[in-house]
């Protein structure tokens, strides 16, 4: 097995900021991350649009494997902004992974359930894709992007994934916030998924690669809920006002880009290869929770990074 070394391309964002934490820390591996726009102390400022800088700074870590965590992940700004965000969700994807393959390395990329439109869910790994929004299409495209590389690379479809936040955009952070400010969050009862704890993701993905999967993985939380029903687990979870939860349904909602109103995921394939869990949303909103003191004191005491380019970015 190569010696894990992982760079991690976008690592204040959610997923890749536990990502680039957690494998810091994980015995025998190394990992190296990057920042754009909010600078982070301990990261290289790097746009992944601009290749020739991504191609140089994955030469210089020479890593084993390549998280590319950075994209725009709001759909509703990709249904107004399809060309602008095109260029970093499909366009600046495949560039990077394109250089991790050139360079030895296995590319990581995180795809999403809303590759599907929600009519035949819950769906597995093979169930043909068919995107509502601009934003799916993206997924799907770079997914084919990634996949003409080559055999070795993952591709992990993560939904509706909340988590600690330096920037608190999830859902959760959201909630919890609006909540303790009096305010009322709607939630609707016809749309279904899986919840995914974000401090999951590194350690399934790590497994993954250690033990040589490749290929495509749905690697979300282990049961099904509507959006209303989650609320109402988040309020348990905080000890918050459930009557600031209110029904809602999608079409409600007004959203400029459509949304699959069942996208749940199969994730019998993943669970068969790894044996870190994917935990349903009680058991994850009780652990995060119980990370609020110590997520908060690290948020306090992370330092911006010096907004300087690194040579040749």
């Amino acid at each position: 097995m190569k010696t894990p070394r992982a760079l991690i391309l976008g690592a204040t964002g959610l997923v890749g900021h536990y990502c680039w934490r957690k494998w810091s820390e994980r015995p025998g591996w190394t990992a190296r991350g990057t920042w754009h726009k909010h600078a982070l102390g301990g990261l290289d400022k790097l746009d992944i649009q601009d290749e020739d800088g991504t191609r140089a700074l994955i030469r210089e870590v020479k890593p084993s494997l390549v998280l590319i965590a950075a994209a725009n992940p709001f759909v509703d700004y990709c249904e107004r902004h399809p060309e602008e965000t095109r260029a970093i969700n499909v366009d600046a994807t495949v560039a990077a992974a394109a250089a991790a393959s050139e360079a030895g390395a296995t590319p990581v990329f995180l795809s999403s359930d809303y590759v599907f439109d929600g009519s035949v869910a819950p769906y597995g790994e093979g169930d043909a894709v068919s995107a509502l929004n601009h934003y799916g299409r993206q997924k799907i495209d770079a997914e084919r992007g990634v996949a003409r590389l080559g055999a070795d690379h993952v591709i992990a479809r993560i939904s509706g994934v909340f988590g600690w936040e330096l920037s608190r955009k999830n859902a959760v952070l959201q909630m919890v916030d609006r909540s303790r400010a009096g305010k009322p969050t709607h939630g609707a009862t016809d749309v279904r998924a899986n919840p995914t704890y974000a401090a999951n993701l590194p350690d399934v993905l790590a497994e993954l690669w250690e033990g040589g999967r490749r290929g495509t993985y749905h690697v979300a939380g282990a049961e099904e809920l509507t959006r209303y029903d989650f609320f109402l687990e988040v309020a348990r979870a905080w000890e918050l006002d459930e009557s600031l939860i209110h029904k809602s349904t999608l079409a409600k909602m007004h959203s400029p880009a459509n949304r699959p109103l069942h996208s749940s995921l199969r994730t019998d394939k993943v669970r068969s290869q790894v044996k870190s869990p994917l935990w349903g949303a009680a058991k994850a909103l009780a652990h995060m929770r119980a990370e609020e003191k110590t997520w908060l004191a690290y948020a306090e005491y992370v330092r911006p990074a010096d907004p300087q380019p690194r040579a040749g970015a």
